[in-house]
C-alpha cells in the first residue's frame, strides 16, 4: 500500500512541477497570443499524455498486485479444503473404529 501512495505522490509532484514550470516559462516568453495559445495547447496535450501513461502504469501495477493476492488466497483456500477433507476422513475413520467395538 505504501508503494502505491508514494507513487501517487511522485506523479502529483511531477505534474505540479511541470505545470508551474510551464506557466512561468509562458509568462516570461515574448510571443504573440496565437503562438502562446499553440504552445499552451501542445503543453497540455503532452501533459495529458504523460498523465495517461502514468495512470496506465499505476493500473498495471495494481492489477499485478491484485492478481498476486488472488493467487495467494486461492492457494490458502485449497490448503484449507485439504485440511478439512483430511479431518473429515479422520473423523469418519474414528467413527468406524468406534462402531466395530
Amino acid at each position: 500500500m505504501r508503494r502505491s501512495s508514494s507513487c501517487g505522490a511522485v506523479v502529483g509532484a511531477f505534474v505540479g512541477g511541470a505545470l508551474v514550470g510551464g506557466i512561468i516559462a509562458l509568462l516570461f516568453a515574448p510571443r504573440s497570443g496565437a503562438e502562446t495559445r499553440e504552445i499552451i495547447r501542445e503543453f497540455v496535450e503532452d501533459e495529458v499524455d504523460m498523465v495517461k501513461d502514468k495512470a496506465s502504469q499505476v493500473r498495471d501495477y495494481a492489477e499485478g498486485e491484485i492478481n498476486k493476492y488472488k493467487r495467494k488466497a486461492r492457494r490458502a483456500v485449497g490448503e484449507i479444503q485439504e485440511m478439512v477433507e483430511e479431518a473429515k476422513e479422520a473423523v469418519e475413520e474414528e467413527i468406524k473404529r468406534a462402531t466395530r467395538r
